[in-house]
């Protein structure tokens, strides 16, 4: 007689439990390839887009508006226009519209209202810790009042999102900036439907949390510079606190100017 021998239940829970190991260990490896495969490619997009911006603007002076777009105003006074990079964006020195790789919709996109200036956004997954990150040439000149130029709302109804502390939702919408590495606030969210998610942390926190890599790079020498530079927010009489070079330390110095 032929004596064959079966796997005994503990034998069997042991072998259960090992595929089970390898299994889960294999899910996250392969999950954590497909996260940083699709932040590659988001990273690579906007790069391949700045490109193309950048040789538009050669061609152009300057960059072309978001289609559709809402306004951020600061007491009224649009500065800022803001929607998505889609098909309204007229780019011709782009072969391919980009989409985001999982949530399948335009990037974010902004423009100053001179148009000298933008940012393009994107939430990466960062291994299921979604973060931003803002690629562009906006450079703040009052950090207190625009220190990016995109924010994490979704289009209001009145085309308008002000930013000024004491008008309308600006208290709100101030504290909802966008920045690179930061889980704040992200221009979308990965779950239909996708749109940007704000955690309420104030604006002086995370500007405290971003001392490091927060670079205000300005070199503006005078009220007089910022203004003739196009980059002045307010377009009335009144004052505002901007960072401008001291001839004396070479240091960024908070001075009020009045246009």
């Amino acid at each position: 007689m032929i004596n064959k021998k079966a796997f005994s239940f503990v034998e069997l829970i042991v072998s259960v439990t090992i595929l089970a190991i390898i299994s889960t260990i294999w899910f996250i490896s392969y999950s954590s390839y497909l996260w940083d495969s699709r932040d590659s490619q988001r990273k690579s997009d906007l790069a391949q887009v700045g490109s193309a911006l950048k040789v538009y603007k050669q061609k152009r002076w300057y960059y072309p508006p978001p289609g559709d777009s809402f306004n951020l105003t600061y007491n009224w006074t649009w500065i800022v226009l803001q929607w998505r990079f889609d098909q309204n964006v007229r780019l011709n020195t782009l072969d391919r519209l980009p989409f985001d790789p999982k949530a399948k919709i335009p990037y974010v996109y902004s423009i100053t209202k001179n148009a000298q200036e933008y940012e393009m956004a994107a939430t990466l997954e960062n291994e299921d810790n979604p973060k931003a990150i803002v690629n562009g040439t906006y450079k703040s000149v009052s950090q207190n009042i625009l220190p990016g130029i995109m924010l994490a709302i979704a289009k209001p109804g009145s085309w308008n999102a002000e930013i000024h502390a004491w008008v309308g939702d600006g208290d709100i919408n101030r504290n909802k900036f966008i920045f690179s590495e930061q889980s704040h606030n992200l221009p979308y969210t990965f779950v239909d439907p996708f749109t940007p998610t704000s955690d309420w942390t104030t604006i002086s926190a995370i500007l405290t949390w971003l001392t490091n890599s927060y670079w205000q790079n300005t070199d503006y020498r005078s009220c007089l510079e910022i203004r003739e530079s196009g980059k002045a927010i307010q377009s009335d009489w009144s004052t505002i606190t901007y960072q401008i070079i001291d001839k004396d330390t070479w240091n960024l110095t908070d001075t009020d100017c009045t246009f």
